[in-house]
């Protein structure tokens, strides 16, 4: 039990929480079995007689045959019982008293309470247990800080401050700095103007080794319009995506310009290694993938021999992780995929991945139009690819090689063809068809 627990019962705690952890959107294991190991209580960010907020961090153990252990941020909210409030799952005893106890992201008079708390460089505990860290890098401007729920969060909680801020709660926690923080920050000081500003971030400082991150405080971005919605409209409505697409392309050459780290490479021979063996696995989830697999294989041997550029890379990009504003296209949401651990997504690796994952994302866009496989969809599809490549090309200094850009783009198409099998059956015949486009040499889809 740490300092900041106080008289507090944590199995109590943990068997209050969990109900709502295990079908929470962000719980990363409803599939596997799980049950909460350990709830650990970190100092208070707010501490007064009427309301308490602090993280609590839960542990979950999925057994022998799993063997995984994960950890969520909880951010609990606690006022005196009978007081009431929003969100208010249940009540607890903490220092000899009853109180209410709730999930402070849903509760906008604990989150306008945060704010200040976490948009200051503070520390916050004892000294004799971990400590909570506030680091505010840049201030922000004035405005509306209202505070209201985004709820259309996944694997994070963002609770957006009137029209100036957003604080992203991050709920599955890897040891160290975030990697949407961490590369958004060197972004930023790299001159990139295509990110959200960064104004601070609060960690928490168990003193045996690097400060884990647990939320971090952004611009909210002026009349955001999501890349998706965009493409998908103009799809529909057989209107040229080139300039949009183009924008694009300069936005993702810029960050990769930026994040390019010297002499770094990654061998073919372990790219191909890892493609082959997702599809391995992923012709066992998907038999449709069978006639396809001798194909991927040959485009995933084209990789070896060959030594690729690699640098930290986005490591989900898609349509859906950018906005645009009337500032410009923003790219967000930098955490790489996340089903994968931090050390895979810290893992250097070519830039094509994330080129691969906007034409993937634009050959989706089509499934908008009246005839996804029809004349207009088609060229639809290549006049914004083309537009895309070329202005990347041009803006990373980078030549897309084509052998290495299929090898990405297949591997993608072969990962949608198992989660359309799972989950949108009747969209399976979308990642089947850029497969055999790819793997077609000549095929227009791959210029």
């Amino acid at each position: 039990m740490s300092a900041a627990s106080g008289s507090f019962d944590t199995s109590a705690a943990s068997a209050l929480w969990w109900p709502v952890v295990s079908q929470a959107r962000w719980f990363q294991g409803k599939s596997r079995g799980g049950s909460p190991r350990s709830l650990t209580p970190l100092p208070w960010l707010v501490d007064t007689a009427d309301l308490r907020v602090r993280p609590e961090l839960l542990t979950v153990s999925y057994g022998a045959a799993d063997g995984a252990i994960e950890t969520y941020q909880l951010l609990v909210a606690y006022r005196p019982s009978g007081c009431g409030g929003p969100a208010v799952i249940g009540t607890l005893d903490l220092d000899a008293a009853s109180w209410d106890v709730s999930d402070a992201t849903r509760d906008p008079e604990a989150m306008a309470a945060v704010l200040p708390a976490v948009a200051q460089d503070r520390v916050y505990g004892t000294g004799h247990g971990p400590t909570l860290v506030a680091t505010y890098s840049r201030p922000m401007p004035d405005g509306d800080l209202t505070p209201r729920v985004f709820t259309g969060e996944q694997s994070n909680t963002n609770v957006l401050y009137g029209d100036t801020a957003l604080l992203k709660v991050f709920r599955k926690l890897e040891p160290g700095a975030n990697l949407d923080r961490e590369l958004t920050g060197r972004l930023l000081a790299g001159g990139v103007s295509d990110v959200p500003v960064l104004y601070g971030w609060l960690a928490v400082d168990t003193g045996d080794g690097e400060p884990d991150d647990l939320m971090m405080l952004t611009e909210l971005l002026p009349d955001p319009v999501d890349g998706w919605g965009l493409a998908t409209d103009a799809a529909k409505t057989d209107t040229r995506f080139d300039e949009e697409a183009a924008a694009l392309g300069r936005a993702l050459g810029q960050i990769h310009a930026a994040l390019a780290a010297d002499h770094a490479t990654v061998a073919g021979d372990d790219v191909a290694d890892q493609m082959e063996a997702r599809l391995t696995a992923a012709v066992e989830a998907a038999p449709a993938l069978t006639e396809h697999e001798p194909a991927l294989r040959t485009c995933f041997e084209a990789l070896r021999g060959q030594t690729l550029p690699a640098q930290p890379v986005h490591g989900d990009f898609h349509l859906g992780q950018t906005l645009s504003t009337p500032l410009g296209w923003r790219i967000i949401d930098f955490e790489g995929e996340p089903l994968k651990s931090m050390a895979e997504r810290r893992r250097p690796d070519s830039p094509l991945r994330d080129v691969a994952g906007m034409l993937r994302s634009l050959s989706y866009a089509t499934s908008a139009a009246d005839d996804p496989h029809g004349t207009a969809a088609t060229e639809w599809l290549q006049s914004a690819r083309e537009a895309f490549l070329r202005a990347y090309r041009e803006t990373a200094g980078s030549s897309a090689d084509e052998t290495v850009l299929a090898a990405y783009e297949a591997d993608k198409a072969a990962y949608e063809v198992v989660y359309e099998t799972r989950n949108r059956p009747d969209w399976v015949h979308i990642p089947l068809g850029a497969i055999a486009a790819l793997t077609t040499p000549n095929d227009p889809q791959r210029s």
